[in-house]
């Protein structure tokens, strides 16, 4: 097999593996225009469909399908390719280059501190929770498939050949889109390794806490310099026995035992929980303090005794008995298994749990609720606007690639900013009004820091590139990025260095917003999903589910209490900050809701829309106050003035408009 061609393009250097039914190898790319090397998995076809062989066809689908749902994200490889020659069927994916886990932990080195085990918890678990929050379970974490990447240092999940779906979208009647969840399907083959691999998932019913346990047990390896398998295990409740190995702090001993119980239920239940527990131990390691561990290995809710070592095998009827390309691929992703939903998660809720705004005369436009002003100059679509504090000064950014400043009274223009070598998405201001950061869609460097009291440009931030939104702290000490690499970066303003990196959306981060007192993140995601973070810690606090579509534009209100989102789906989501609680949904555009804003009194909510209108919101009760039409484009951007008096729209029809909200109650 060595130096033959594949595909037309891939030679093969080298046996990287060998089984029964599939062989790896490492390939030189002969095409220029892609990477050097890559990696070939090689499906043995037979011509006697057999239990085995069709086990292999369809763990081969669901790789390439997981792969094809991962795309965006940077710590899985890329998928590269797939086809058929020759009756025979192979993946072609990104080569990693780097060391595996394995080669860097016990037994091939020495134990590791209960810091750096904490800070591979962590990445690992960030990992896993992209993985599970597009349905999937890996059902093989072990160091031998996490590869420490040479370029950056990152942990790599490799070898998406056992992964399994635990969920998927489906169409109610209704028309709504939901979580199809399946508890207590028949047992599948059970996958993974021995050690790794938990009770439930040895007997053929992965969870994704069982990938959980899997990550506790590296863990615990990496401390203890012991294999899962050389571990004792208690003879009556069937817990681990390693406490007595290692000396460390009482914090990490709690969170490393409940990843690891005998009984999935007692367990935690999801990453974001996990990712919780571990939180205060990355932020402050200084305050977790080393102490002797008395060995007390808890008892499980129920005792389960035994381990089957032969499972149940299951075919489903309805796949065929053999693989096409694209077609074949998409019929053997076989059934759909469960992943329940947790506490942190607010799932979409049911059309009779979701007050909706119910308009049966929409409001008509008042001499006294009309537009002001039409501000010209700009020669593409205007994406952003902000507002001075002193209320004097209107800021917009444009597709043109320029920032401009206006007088907010007169409208006249006052300067124009160049530069920037993309269009600028988006505008913040510092709350001291001294300081203007704008984000641009640039392969070049995108986040730019204005001085306002100059208008000039004071730096770059570092070298991060195609930039969707930014905010900053109130105390101007943080600024935050998001990026159409899915993450959301974190940056210290004194010394314009990353301080962390965000990783949990699983595609472009479009929108993100501060909390006024400067602790709490919002997040919106053309994933769907609107995530809220610690700021100070990073932490995940809870993933918010509802909007059908992607998520545009998140704004917090100014008394703190309340976020808005607004998404392609054409409704507007009014959830409790505090709790993730989904207060209301409001619907009345006919089109994609681009942007949201909030009015300084935290009374009103004004929203623009590809139907080219602006609608103005009771915040509270969720009634429609008013409709402002006048643009001919849609409404990409919206700002309220500091005293509540105008809003200030953005389009794509490449002007700025001023609208007076004198009379509205």
């Amino acid at each position: 097999m060595l130096g033959k061609i594949i595909g037309r393009r891939y030679q093969v250097v080298q046996i990287l593996g060998s089984s029964s039914y599939c062989q790896t190898y490492l390939a030189r790319n002969l095409d220029r225009n892609q990477p050097a090397k890559c990696v070939i998995k090689h499906l043995l076809s037979t011509d006697k469909i057999t239990d085995l062989s069709y086990r292999w066809q369809r763990l081969f689908s669901r790789e390439i399908a997981a792969l094809e749902k991962l795309q965006s994200y940077s710590q899985v490889p890329q998928l590269l390719d797939y086809f058929e020659e020759d009756r025979q069927f192979y993946l072609v994916q990104e080569y990693i280059v780097g060391q595996p886990l394995s080669q860097l932990m016990p037994p091939v080195r020495v134990k590791w501190s209960q810091q750096q085990v904490i800070e591979l918890l962590y990445e690992i678990l960030s990992i896993l929770e992209i993985v599970h929050s597009q349905g999937l379970i890996h059902r093989d974490l072990k160091p031998n498939n996490l590869i420490r990447r040479a370029s950056d240092g990152k942990l790599v999940l490799i070898d998406f050949g056992s992964v399994k779906q635990a969920w998927t979208q489906v169409v109610t009647s209704s028309g709504q889109t939901q979580a199809n969840y399946a508890i207590g399907l028949p047992a599948t083959i059970a996958v993974g390794t021995s050690g790794y691999m938990p009770s439930e998932q040895s007997h053929g019913r992965p969870r994704p806490n069982s990938d959980i346990y899997a990550l506790g047990m590296i863990g615990i390896q990496a401390l203890t310099g012991m294999q899962p398998t050389q571990l004792l295990e208690d003879a009556e409740t069937g817990e681990m026995i390693w406490q007595h190995l290692v000396t460390i702090a009482p914090e990490l001993t709690a969170i490393l035992n409940k990843m690891v119980r005998y009984h999935f239920l007692e367990r935690y239940q999801s990453t974001t929980e996990a990712l919780n527990a571990l939180a205060p131990l990355v932020d402050a390691p200084e305050k977790v303090h080393t102490a002797p561990v008395m060995l007390s290995v808890p008892k499980p809710a129920d005792k389960i005794v035994g381990v089957v070592k032969l499972v149940r095998k299951r075919i489903a009827s309805r796949l065929g008995t053999a693989l096409g390309v694209t077609s074949a691929f998409a019929l053997l992703l076989g059934s759909y298994y469960a992943l329940r939903p947790t506490t942190n998660i607010s799932p979409t809720m049911a059309r009779s749990q979701i007050v909706e705004a119910s308009h049966t005369t929409e409001p008509s436009t008042s001499p006294h609720t009309s537009m002001t002003r039409t501000l010209t100059g700009h020669t593409n679509a205007v994406w952003a606007v902000a507002i001075a504090r002193d209320g004097h000064t209107l800021i917009s950014g444009s597709g043109d690639k320029t920032i401009k400043f206006w007088d907010l009274s007169s409208g006249q223009l006052l300067r124009t900013l160049t530069g920037n070598s993309a269009e600028v998405l988006s505008l913040a201001l510092s709350q001291d009004g001294q300081m203007l950061t704008s984000a641009s869609y640039s392969a070049q460097p995108a986040v730019k820091v204005w001085d306002l009291s100059t208008q000039e440009l004071q730096h770059t931030i570092g070298n991060v590139s195609k930039v969707w939104s930014v905010a900053i702290s109130p105390d101007r000490q943080t600024l935050v990025s998001s990026n159409a690499d899915a993450s959301i970066k974190i940056w210290d303003l004194s010394t314009r260095m990353l301080r962390r990196t965000l990783i949990g959306h699983a595609d472009t981060v479009w929108s993100v917003a501060i909390s006024p007192d400067g602790k709490t993140l919002v997040s919106g995601s053309k994933d769907r999903t609107i995530k809220i973070w610690d700021l100070r810690t990073g932490a995940l606090r809870r993933t918010l589910l509802g909007h059908t579509d992607r998520v545009r534009s998140v704004a917090i209100s100014p008394d703190g209490q309340t976020l808005v989102s607004s998404s392609w789906d054409k409704t507007i989501g009014i959830w409790q900050l505090q709790t993730g609680q989904r207060l209301r949904t409001l619907t009345g555009h006919s089109d994609y809701i681009n942007s949201v804003a909030i009015s300084p009194d935290s009374q009103m909510i004004a929203s623009g829309s590809d139907d080219r209108q602006i609608k103005l919101w009771q915040l509270n009760t969720g009634e429609l106050l008013t409709t402002f039409s006048g643009h001919q484009g849609n409404v990409n951007s919206l700002s309220f003035t500091p005293n509540g008096k105008l809003i200030v729209s953005g389009s794509e029809d490449k002007t700025i408009k001023l609208w007076s909200l004198q009379g509205i109650n």
